[in-house]
């Protein structure tokens, strides 16, 4: 066989020196690509291996199709529409259902509630609350009831002259687990007429779920036994959703890290607040003058009164560790005291105690947290942030998605997202799936929805039942736009459908765990109140905040800062970012973060550097504010309103100034009680708001540029173009040597040529 280096040998006749050169850089050309390709090859064929046992075995895990039996309608009793009656109990907890409406032949759907720990839980049952379609057949339809995947009751379905009905299900206490249960509600619905099924009317057989419909736990609460583990618990309870009554307290020095630690626990334990946040920020003197409460206490071990120190179990060292500590005060009221020889030391404790999997292992009442403990957890979450946007259904749900039952099926994946989270370019979906063969083929498809929002279809095929598999990139128009879930629907017809099918006869289809769902979040930053907790939250964690608090910061200046935390912070993780400065300390060298500030013209120092920048500046005297284009004050207005401002921050680029400004005390007061308002808040909008003394609002724009362009960095752009990148680097170098041989060639081939003419 001629090899191309024979070619090269018979053009150059006598390749001498330099010809030999030529072969050499030629090898070398060819050798590493040769290399490549085998590795590319060995790979695949791994891969290929690899897929094949991981097929083999996902098979052996995923063969059974989750199908919740339906009772035979004709021996399922009547619902029972009797409220059960037990024990009196301290505590009742409801879980409201979402109206729901289940159509077709078998549909399905699912509430998940949560068991806590300290719940000592006597009894779980649910109210449902439902319609159903005046033409299906009360012989042939029933509904079933199960518990964390176990049938419990199921009952008759029938019509009853267009009135809603009620039925109440009894769960059984040894199905029910602490942490998350699912409650499922599976309907058998057939239609008939005078000549027999009519079943393809799909939209005709429904059963409607109302929103009245709950289940209700019946609790007493546990003895916390002063166990750390517990957290929140004492302290936030779903006995007391407001926090009424619980004090986060810091040294009356307040120093940096105290506060920074205090504004953490703030954000953390507001998730659980509800409707209303009555969690109080303080100095420990300030405790002395309310009345006996619930108190976590947070304090440089050189701040704390002798009082304190002389109820720990232990006192911290010189090592700079942290100590946390469960005891009772000398009201006998529980208090959670966090101490270190290190102010730095603090924000890890509190880094700790949001952290579960680290919070669950402190069974006793103290726990040493170590200097630095939390830096491999901050360090492990800056690096899997660049690859945290892949997800698999069993990352996302533990299993794959089951559809039973003919015509139109669909389940919703939630996904793991923060609620700051806007989807960026170069989003993908790989759906993996395998249905059964008694389809009608020309009719079956499967759809996917971002939200509401249709992303791409598929129509099945016999040749595929067995494995089939769509892959998309996200389209345009959702680029930019936020959802909660995906929603995956299938469309089963089956030809020639008979009246009475059996269960085992219904077509299914199964998408499998390994299913990938690729999501890059979206670095483009709007400021407005209304775009959410961006930009000082990102990806559920603070994003650089830093505080500039007073020098001397009074308690409506430290409840205002936490509770604008609380809004911010509302999906509160572990390890963000969250320093704390005094206003004269601060300089513009430590600017480069998104700063959040509070105060009055007199109390904070800071608010005279950045007030020429305010929408709304403060008069001369600091007792009001200054008028604008956009809205005319009344002197007396003027001195009585609280002012909420968004800038582009003076000191860093493509960085935010929060200012919450007021010419009083009473005026912060007033903007903090706003704030404790959770209804109240989403009435912020735009980037500036004013609230007078009625807590009436007034929402104004005045940046003109409203997007923030942050592009990705070049870490996630090698992240998420790294195959590309690889495949051009080794292209690129293999044409540049292949073009640097055949040009010495060449020359070699003229110079031999010109001597031979001479």
């Amino acid at each position: 066989m001629t090899t191309l280096m024979d070619i090269v040998k018979k053009k150059i006749k006598r390749p001498g020196k330099i010809s030999a050169v030529c072969l050499m850089l030629f090898i070398l050309t060819i050798t590493p690509l040769a290399a490549y390709a085998l590795n590319v090859n060995a790979a695949a064929v791994s891969n290929t291996r690899g897929k094949k046992q991981a097929e083999k075995t996902d098979s052996k895990k995923e063969d059974e199709i989750h199908l919740l039996p339906v009772a035979e309608p004709e021996s399922a009793p009547l619902p029972d529409q009797n409220e059960p009656v037990y024990e009196p109990v301290s505590h009742t907890q409801d879980n409201f259902f979402y109206r729901k409406t289940l159509k077709g032949i078998y549909s399905s759907t699912d509430l998940y509630f949560y068991v806590e720990d300290y719940w000592d839980t006597k009894y779980v049952y649910a109210k449902i609350q439902y319609d159903v379609s005046q033409l299906i057949e009360s012989a042939a339809s029933s509904v079933t009831f199960a518990i964390n995947d176990v049938p419990i009751q199921s009952n008759k379905l029938e019509y009853k002259d267009g009135n809603s009905q009620i039925l109440y299900v009894k769960i059984p206490m040894d199905q029910v687990r602490s942490g998350y249960n699912s409650f499922s509600i599976s309907a058998y619905a057939r239609l008939f007429d005078q000549q027999g099924c009519v079943d393809d009317y799909s939209d005709a057989n429904w059963l409607g779920i109302a929103d009245t419909s709950y289940i209700r736990c019946g609790y007493e609460s546990r003895d916390p036994e002063h166990r750390i583990s517990f957290y929140p618990y004492p302290f936030m309870s779903t006995y007391n959703p407001t926090g009424k009554g619980l004090f986060i307290a810091v040294s009356d020095e307040a120093a940096s890290g105290e506060v920074a630690a205090a504004m953490s626990l703030m954000a953390d334990l507001s998730k659980q607040t509800g409707k209303r946040n009555e969690i109080e920020l303080c100095r420990i003197s300030d405790l002395k003058s309310n009345s006996p409460s619930d108190t976590i206490l947070i304090s440089d071990y050189n701040n704390l009164p002798a009082e304190y120190k002389d109820k720990m179990t232990k006192a911290p060292d010189s090592s700079g560790n942290a100590i946390v500590n469960f005891i009772d005060d000398s009201n006998l009221k529980p208090l959670l005291l966090i101490t270190s020889n290190d102010d730095s030391s603090l924000k890890e404790a509190a880094d700790m105690l949001m952290d579960e999997s680290r919070r669950k292992q402190e069974t006793g009442n103290l726990a040493v947290v170590e200097k630095g403990s939390g830096e491999q957890a901050v360090n492990a979450a800056k690096q899997s942030d660049l690859t945290a946007w892949n997800y698999t259904l069993e990352d996302i749900m533990g299993s794959g998605l089951s559809f039973v039952g003919p015509f139109h099926q669909e389940k919703y994946v939630y996904l793991p997202v923060s609620r700051d989270f806007v989807l960026a370019q170069g989003g993908k979906v790989v759906l993996k799936f395998r249905y059964s063969e008694n389809l009608d083929f020309k009719r079956s498809l499967i759809t996917v929805f971002w939200g509401d929002v249709p992303c791409a279809s598929k129509r099945l095929s016999q040749e595929k039942a067995s494995g089939d598999e769509l892959n998309f990139e996200m389209p345009a128009d959702v680029i930019g736009t936020s959802a909660a879930s995906l929603k995956i629907a299938f469309d089963l017809e089956i030809p020639d459908l008979i009246c009475t099918p059996r269960q085992s006869d219904m077509p299914w289809a199964y998408v499998s765990r390994e299913s990938a769902i690729f999501l890059p979040p979206a670095a483009d930053m709007r400021l407005s109140f209304d775009s959410g907790v961006s930009p000082f939250s990102r990806n559920g964690k603070f994003n650089d905040v830093l505080l500039v608090i007073g020098d001397n910061p009074t308690p409506v200046e430290l409840n205002l800062l936490g509770q604008t935390l609380a809004m911010y912070g509302r999906e509160a993780k572990p390890y963000g970012t969250i320093l704390v400065k005094r206003a004269g300390e601060f300089n513009k060298d430590d600017g480069d973060y998104n700063i959040i500030t509070a105060g009055t013209l007199s109390g904070n120092t800071f608010l005279a550097q950045v007030n020429n920048n305010l929408a709304f500046q403060f008069s001369q005297d600091g007792n009001s504010f200054e008028s604008n284009d956009q809205l005319i004050l009344s002197r007396e207005y003027a001195g009585k309103i609280g002012v909420m401002q968004l800038l582009k921050s003076p000191y860093s680029l493509n960085r935010t100034l929060l200012v919450l400004a007021g010419s009083s005390q009473d005026t912060l007061k007033n903007l903090e009680d706003y704030l404790r308002d959770s209804s109240k808040r989403e009435e912020l909008k735009k980037d500036c708001v004013v609230i007078d003394a009625n807590q009436n609002i007034t929402t104004l724009k005045f940046i003109k540029a409203e997007e923030v362009k942050e592009g990705p960095t070049l870490a996630e752009k090698l992240v998420r173009n790294k195959k590309s990148l690889v495949f051009t680097v080794i292209a690129t170098s293999a044409m540049f040597l292949m073009l640097f041989a055949v040009i010495i060639i060449l020359l070699r081939i003229r110079v031999y040529r010109k001597k031979n003419e001479e």
